[in-house]
């Protein structure tokens, strides 16, 4: 068959698009989405890589090797040019040298055609050949974007229903989730991804793209609420909550790395082996967010709602302590030593409680000599009249500052 004329036909499917683009190249080909899941792949090649196997066995690219494209400048270049590019072998992910092209409707990416280099070196003729081959693809994987949308919105109307508690039996939920996915989640949690400036179409997909694309989760439900992306995952690697902590850890960072883009907030409620407790996975996550943004600007945020520690119940305590007329006089004492005196007392004592107590370290924060820091603890001591070696005082205290930051 002469390669010019060989795409002028019309394949029935995506298999035999990639087989068709094998024959011509003389190299195994495979076909993915624009989150690079596996869609097709050309059948009876000899030839293979590391790479290639491990997409076709998971049905997908490994993170590892999506990352070090990403950071190769391959996966950029694919975005930001038409034109197919020609990849060298990287022997420390298994990728064997190939050649790639974007799937593009106008600017948008469908998808990628990955050649394998065979047994012939693909030459510079090939590359228009291949950039012929992906506009005779856009055709199909639009078909498929166009299911993939319908069935994603079907697929977050329900996922609504999970959050707000509309549906909440565990085998009326296992029922409807067994017809859409092959394997229920046995344990999830519900993620929250905030951007700090408007969520845009642009955004979104960028957003969805690196939880798809992440090894650590995988996410069985998307929705969009104002600058948020509110989604079910379930911890893959490892298998606990630790993967879900991992990925909220590494999101921002990705974000970042691929996409110049700064600012994003990560939270996960409890992580549940039943289905029907969703919505409450969904409300501990967005208490999350609600501490983080009470926190005072030199304290880190927490991820998982499960190490908020006595800060899960921060809202009831500051209700209480905002009906109360006076705050503690301890810190009152403090605050106007302080201001009366110019002196750091207060931030002092803050150190001191934020290390439990350890001289040393509370010197180093607070950038002082540890004898200095010794003095200033006894001087507290003698303001408030209470023993920072008794554990009650230390935690009482603690609180009551923590309540006054999260004001």
């Amino acid at each position: 068959m002469d390669k010019h004329n060989a795409l002028d036909r019309t394949f029935s499917s995506m298999e035999e698009l990639a087989d068709c683009i094998s024959e011509m190249m003389q190299g195994p080909v495979t076909v993915e989405d624009s989150s690079h899941r596996l869609l097709a792949y050309s059948t009876h090649d000899d030839h293979t890589d590391a790479a290639r196997v491990s997409t076709i066995i998971g049905r997908r690219v490994p993170e590892h090797v999506i990352n070090k494209l990403w950071k190769e400048g391959i996966l950029p270049a694919l975005h930001q040019n038409e034109e197919p590019v020609r990849i060298p072998e990287i022997h420390d992910i298994g990728l064997g040298r190939r050649m790639a092209a974007p799937v593009r409707n106008n600017k948008e990416i469908l998808g990628y055609l990955w050649v394998l280099e065979g047994s012939c070196s693909l030459e510079e003729q090939d590359t228009e050949f291949l950039k012929k081959a992906a506009a005779k693809a856009v055709i199909q994987l639009q078909q498929v974007q166009t299911s993939h949308i319908a069935m994603q919105q079907h697929r977050r109307d329900y996922f609504w229903r999970l959050l707000t508690g509309d549906v909440s039996e565990e085998e009326e939920i296992a029922e409807q989730l067994s017809e859409w996915f092959n394997a229920l989640p046995s344990r999830s949690a519900v993620v929250v991804l905030e951007s700090g400036t408007t969520l845009d179409d642009s955004l979104y997909d960028k957003m969805i793209y690196v939880m798809d694309t992440s090894r650590k989760v995988k996410g069985y439900f998307y929705t969009r609420d104002q600058n948020r992306i509110v989604c079910l995952a379930e911890p893959v690697y490892p298998y606990s909550e630790e993967g879900i902590h991992l990925f909220l850890r590494d999101f921002p960072v990705m974000m970042k790395e691929r996409f110049q883009i700064e600012g994003m907030q990560t939270v996960a409620g409890s992580v549940y082996r039943s289905l029907s407790r969703i919505k409450q996975s969904y409300e501990e996550a967005l208490h999350v967010l609600e501490v983080n943004r009470q926190l005072s600007g030199d304290r880190s945020s927490f991820l998982l709602y499960e190490e908020l520690g006595f800060y899960r119940y921060a809202d009831v305590i500051q209700k209480k302590k905002n009906r109360d007329a006076e705050g503690d006089p301890s810190l009152a004492a403090l605050h106007e030593y302080d201001e009366a005196n110019r002196t750091e007392l207060f931030e002092s004592l803050r150190a001191f409680l934020h290390v439990d107590g350890n001289m040393k370290k509370a010197s180093e924060m607070m950038h002082v000599h540890v004898n200095t820091m010794s003095y200033r603890i006894r001087r507290v001591e003698d303001i408030i009249q209470k023993d920072l070696k008794n554990a009650y005082h230390k935690l009482s205290l603690l609180l009551e500052m923590t309540m006054e930051e999260m004001k």
